[in-house]
């Protein structure tokens, strides 16, 4: 700071030093007394010195502001290109969010539109389905909304899972996919509304890809973990590492045209804000087991 303060006064330094030395010349032509020379231009020095000290002052006070900008500058520039990911992000979500409602309501006209057996049913699935997308929908917008809240309490397994399998029951029944539960009246610590919603897509992703088999929800006391596991078509190799990232459907999402590749990343989304960790063990052809890990210390 002190050098760009010199090199700003630098011509006032030399216009000073160039009138003390003409001063010199005068007093040395005109042989005057050069004790008077040296109390004048101490005189002037002195006055300069207050001077430029007032100066590096207002100097000081001028650099802070500018940095002050600056720094505003960059917070704004921040905040305005994370509001155009998220637009962006949002934006690309609802896009994939609108392709994936109309199947099911497509699905639930032409089901209508036919005499069929069992039709009442199957217009209940494909209404669980636009419930699911609406769900993960309006838990995506929370989720991207950096202060949302949690509230932590506990809560027993089974009024975690029981009225989901209730919820989906209609498609265990319809698909002959069997569920595997025992009643579990463990509780654990957690948020009672966003641990649904995860346990939710887990178990809606084991009734995608295990169709007509078998899926099994189980809670290990000792270990504090919820285990969702099917005997399904499973995850290869090469997808695992990226099943939790946004909009990646895999292989499988491929083979499944109501895939987004958002629920497994919400989950991740859900767990970290929870604090529980979630992992994933697969073999192709052989199914899937997600597990969730809750606090052994409530």
């Amino acid at each position: 700071m002190v050098k760009a303060f010199l090199k700003s006064i630098l011509n006032e330094i030399i216009i000073v030093v160039m009138f003390l030395l003409l001063f010199l010349l005068i007093f040395f032509l005109f042989n005057l007394s050069l004790s008077a020379y040296v109390l004048g231009a101490g005189i002037i020095l002195f006055i300069m010195v207050i001077y430029w000290l007032v100066q590096l002052s207002g100097f000081k006070a001028e650099v802070k502001k500018e940095d002050l900008i600056h720094e505003l500058e960059y917070e704004l520039q921040h905040v305005k290109s994370n509001q155009t990911a998220y637009q962006e992000s949002v934006e690309n979500y609802f896009l994939t969010w609108v392709h994936q409602m109309k199947t099911p309501i497509t699905a639930s006209k032409l089901l209508l539109e036919r005499n069929e057996e069992n039709v009442v049913n199957r217009v209940r699935q494909e209404i669980i389905q636009i419930d699911n997308y609406t769900s993960l929908a309006l838990s995506y917008l929370k989720l991207m909304n950096q202060e949302t809240d949690m509230s932590f309490s506990k809560v027993s397994i089974n009024d975690l899972v029981r009225p989901l399998i209730m919820k989906y029951s209609i498609q265990f029944i319809d698909q002959k996919t069997k569920i595997h539960y025992e009643r579990c009246e463990d509780e654990v610590l957690t948020d009672a509304q966003w641990c649904s919603i995860m346990i939710e897509q887990l178990l809606n992703n084991a009734l995608k890809y295990a169709r007509g088999k078998d899926i099994w929800i189980t809670f290990d006391q000792q270990q504090r973990v919820l285990t969702i596991r099917d005997n399904g078509i499973g995850i290869s190799r090469a997808d695992l590492p990226k099943i939790f990232d946004k909009g990646y459907s895999g292989y499988n999402g491929r083979l499944n045209d109501k895939s987004s590749g958002i629920g497994l990343f919400i989950v991740k989304h859900i767990a970290r804000h929870l604090h529980h960790h979630v992992d994933v063990q697969s073999e192709l052809n052989q199914g899937t087991a997600f597990s969730i890990y809750f606090p052994k210390n409530n």
